[in-house]
């Protein structure tokens, strides 16, 4: 994709209105612009904090939060599922072997 095919979505995000430019379709985008709004209506809640880019900023650092624990997760269940197949291989390499000496 080149920049031409750049779509333009207008976003709303906690009160103030955006033209986002994506490669993504405008239902992906606005998806995400409504997790952002969320987040940051919560924290304001939350927390009782009036100004925007303090919210911003606190909802930045806790969508990244959440961002990383998911990667290294999965990066752990990844690394959990490599060595069940490495095992389950040994198993039944052994198997296999058992069969041929009989």
């Amino acid at each position: 994709m080149d920049d031409y095919d750049f779509k333009t979505t207008r976003v709303v995000i906690f009160g103030e209105e955006y033209v986002l430019k994506s490669h993504e379709a405008d239902v992906y985008a606005q998806e995400i612009a409504g997790y952002v709004d969320r987040k940051m209506k919560q924290i304001a809640k939350e927390m009782n904090i009036g100004d925007p880019a303090k919210i911003a900023m606190m909802a930045s650092l806790d969508i990244a939060d959440r961002l990383l624990r998911l990667r290294s997760n999965r990066d752990t269940d990844q690394g959990r599922a490599n060595e069940a197949i490495l095992r389950l291989g040994q198993v039944i390499d052994g198997i296999q072997n058992d069969g041929e000496a009989a």
